[in-house]
């Protein structure tokens, strides 16, 4: 972070004031310490060259840690003041997006779906979110913390994760963000929780998919062919029939695509494929990507799948694959 000069300070009437509103010939001290402050304006007109932004400093020297200080308070102060604003107005909805760090999609959330109080630096032993947002029952279901410089350790992550608490990071970075309440709040830098569900078999966050239906022609043939596969919504992980489950299999089916057992020369094994109704040729788990950006006919919503077991499994095969390699070459 770049040197934060501080903009606003204490008057001699014990009030806060902005720099644009400070006059020369009155007393000044810092927020956060109290120390005595010096006025710090440029004789440069703004958006000149050489202008050096107006600011207070203070008079023993450069203290950017006040600095730091005050933006966090300022800040927080806004945030919870806002959000109580929209709870005593009734407000519906305070949303929220964020890009999901553990199944990278996109996600939506409320904050003030059960949320009826705002308590700024409450007490959890453990420690003292920012801002904590309490349901009815006085339980702390959101917590939001302000990030200047120091994020929340990893103690306190996992407390609240430990605590099923959702927890919103806001990176600040300079004063002017206070005035961006709203766009900070509706896209937090972070957020501890994702709301898919997770697989029975390995643990692991499962993904949204769309069976996706695209029309081409035949690469042996040259007639028309239809062909199917499974986008995840993070358009991350794309699979081919290999990896369809039998509603999914019945599904492209009635669809009109055809999905027939192959053997694979490569793969020296036999996989269900998206094959040519007139020719019996078929299109290879490898050369799948090659359809995706073509027109999509259909996109129908299939739930969620895990590609982790199905990462698992890949490896495994990969794994077998290099011990058989082993046996007949093990002179």
């Amino acid at each position: 972070m770049a040197t934060l000069l501080l903009p606003y300070a204490i008057n001699s009437s014990q009030e806060l004031v902005h720099i644009d509103h400070a006059h020369k010939g009155d007393q000044y001290t810092c927020p956060i310490c109290g120390a005595g402050l010096s006025l710090r304006i440029s004789k440069i007109p703004q958006g000149a060259k050489y202008h050096r932004t107006n600011h207070f400093a203070h008079k023993r020297g450069v203290n950017n840690h006040c600095s730091e200080s005050l933006l966090h308070k300022l800040f927080k102060e806004k945030v919870a003041d806002y959000i109580r604003n929209q709870i005593d107005k009734q407000e519906d909805a305070i949303w929220f997006e964020w890009e999901c760090t553990q199944c990278h999609e996109q996600h939506k959330g409320n904050l003030i779906k059960k949320a009826v109080k705002v308590v700024e630096e409450l007490n959890l032993q453990i420690c003292k979110p920012d801002i904590a947002l309490l349901d009815k029952e006085e339980n702390v279901i959101i917590v939001i913390e302000i990030v200047v410089k120091h994020k929340p350790s990893a103690e306190t992550l996992k407390y609240y994760s430990d605590k099923n608490i959702v927890c919103l990071q806001l990176e600040v970075d300079d004063f002017a963000d206070c005035d961006k309440i709203e766009e900070k709040l509706s896209n937090p830098n972070y957020v501890n929780r994702c709301p898919n569900p997770i697989c029975n078999k390995c643990g692991h966050v499962m993904n949204k998919i769309k069976l996706v239906t695209i029309a081409t022609t035949c690469w042996k043939c040259g007639r028309n062919m239809k062909l199917a596969m499974i986008v995840a919504k993070n358009r991350f992980n794309r699979l081919s029939p290999e990896e369809f489950d039998n509603r999914e299999v019945a599904t492209a089916i009635s669809l009109g695509v055809n999905i027939k057992p192959r053997y694979s020369r490569t793969m020296h094994e036999t996989y269900l494929a998206n094959t040519c109704k007139h020719c019996n040729a078929f299109v290879g788990s490898f050369y799948m990507h090659e359809y995706y950006h073509l027109p999509h006919q259909e996109e129908l919503d299939m739930g969620y799948k895990c590609f982790n077991c199905i990462d698992i499994k890949h490896q495994m095969r990969a794994e077998q694959y290099r011990l058989q390699d082993e046996e007949v070459f093990d002179w």
